[in-house]
């Protein structure tokens, strides 16, 4: 009596997740067609992918020649060198354009939707069936990563290879086999090509591939993630003469000039995104508005230099000038003395802060002072909200953890770990950039729909998909 209901709840199975699909679909095409919007990082990005197509150098353009760099890591150019030659072999359309990220935009909707269809398989296997489709409709309705998929930058992939890289050794530790070993691998090695930080998954991800006293599939793995990066270590010893197996933690070239002073000048006030934007970024290329910084950027010690007044000549400048730049570094050092436990422990826990439950809009046509409601009311109630929306996913995160970690502890805790070994990292940081926890979001919609399903998962539940 069994089977005859179990094919209609199949089909109606199959049939609730074409739907979500779909409408994760339509969110994602919405974001493309409506709110496409090209970064700054995107045109380096592609810069770089031209040259290294057209004049066979992985560089940037200096007075239109070629000259080779090491900031960037050659994930996402390679995305974009392979799409241009089948798309645009010809160089038709013009370089910075939206018309030229079409290709790479649709692609990202579809690496996206592959990954909705893995974060809900891995919950559906940790949770059961029920946590399987939540975790699906969550992470298809989604529109914090719906959004990046709009915006040619490597968070998509990122995405998608910690998810793969999850539901890879998740997928192993009940069935052991190369393949999945090697997918695993393949995910890990991508993800750091795309975004060096993401070899913290690496050092979370390792350990459950240990099963009692056996290493040889860990180190297997180990050595796998880190082919790639034997030519690019090469190639940059031998162009730059310096060991860098990834990209340099100030994205500059060797004999760069790097604002070292006013970037640790810049720590020991800055907090909100706007700061990012309208300071860091800003400097030295641009000048720097002292109003469009916080009150704090200018209470200095007595006998210290006025930080407006070496905001204001720096303004004269378009480059890094040593003298102004260990001026700020003196002013640095002695705020730092001043305000030693805001420098050191306040700052970097706001950032942290700030980063996870920032409004998600940095993408959106929405202002950075979004909280100024007089000047921009619609705003200002969109952004509250849509930082709602990010803070109830949290909540449901933290929420499901318990009965996480007591369904699937060792999956669980390699989220866990990873996510706090990130925050750590980020609490280093100068530029608060909320996108630097955009990663978390598949991990919170997995723990999330362990806390919105009650069922303890089974064995015996049909699959997903």
């Amino acid at each position: 009596m069994g089977t005859p209901r179990l094919v209609p709840r199949t089909l109606q199975r199959r049939a609730a997740i074409s739907l979500l699909l779909l409408a994760g679909l339509w969110l994602r095409l919405f974001f493309v067609h409506r709110h496409a919007f090209v970064a700054g990082d995107s045109m380096l990005y592609q810069e770089i992918a031209d040259n290294w197509l057209r004049a066979h150098v992985y560089g940037l353009s200096t007075n239109g020649d070629p000259r080779a760099t090491l900031i960037r890591l050659p994930g996402y150019p390679l995305v974009l060198v392979g799409l241009a030659v089948i798309f645009d072999p010809h160089g038709r359309w013009p370089l910075g354009s939206l018309q030229s990220f079409v290709p790479v935009l649709y692609m990202q909707v579809i690496v996206d939707l592959v990954t909705c269809m893995l974060v809900g398989s891995l919950a559906r296997r940790l949770f059961g069936v029920r946590a399987g489709m939540v975790a699906l409709a969550l992470a298809a309705l989604c529109p914090f990563t719906a959004n990046y998929t709009a915006v040619p930058l490597t968070e998509t992939f990122a995405l998608f290879t910690i998810v793969a890289a999850l539901w890879a050794v998740q997928r192993w530790r009940d069935r052991p086999s190369v393949p999945l070993l090697v997918l695993c691998a393949a995910a890990l090695s991508f993800g750091i090509l795309l975004r060096p930080d993401q070899a913290l998954l690496v050092l979370t991800l390792l350990p459950l591939f240990v099963r009692g006293r056996q290493w040889r599939p860990a180190l297997l793995c180990l050595v796998l993630v880190a082919l790639p990066f034997v030519p690019w270590t090469i190639r940059n010893a031998v162009t730059f003469h310096v060991f860098q197996p990834l990209a340099p933690r100030l994205a500059n070239d060797p004999g760069d000039a790097v604002p070292r002073g006013f970037q640790r000048y810049f720590r020991t006030f800055a907090v909100d995104f706007s700061s990012t934007e309208d300071g860091y970024w800003a400097y030295p290329e641009s000048p720097v508005d002292p109003h469009s910084l916080p009150v704090r950027a200018f209470d200095a010690a007595p006998g210290d230099p006025s930080a407006a007044d070496l905001l204001h000549e720096a303004a004269a400048y378009s480059s890094v000038q040593p003298r102004l730049d260990a001026q700020f570094g003196t002013l640095a050092d002695d705020r730092a003395r001043e305000f030693p436990l805001r420098t050191y422990v306040g700052l970097p826990v706001l950032r942290l802060i700030n980063m996870l439950l920032h409004p998600r809009v940095e993408m959106l046509p929405v202002d950075d002072r979004w909280w100024q409601y007089s000047l921009h009311r619609t705003a200002t109630v969109f952004a509250y909200a849509y930082g709602a929306l990010n803070l109830l996913l949290l909540c449901a995160a933290c929420a499901g953890l318990p009965r996480a970690w007591r369904l699937a502890p060792a999956i669980t805790g390699t989220m866990c770990a990873y996510m706090l070994l990130r925050c750590l990292l980020l609490a280093t940081l100068d530029n608060a950039e909320q996108r630097y926890t955009l990663e978390f979001i598949p991990l919170w919609i997995v723990l999330a729909s362990a806390a919105l399903t009650r069922r303890r998962g089974a064995a015996h539940e049909q699959p997903l998909s």
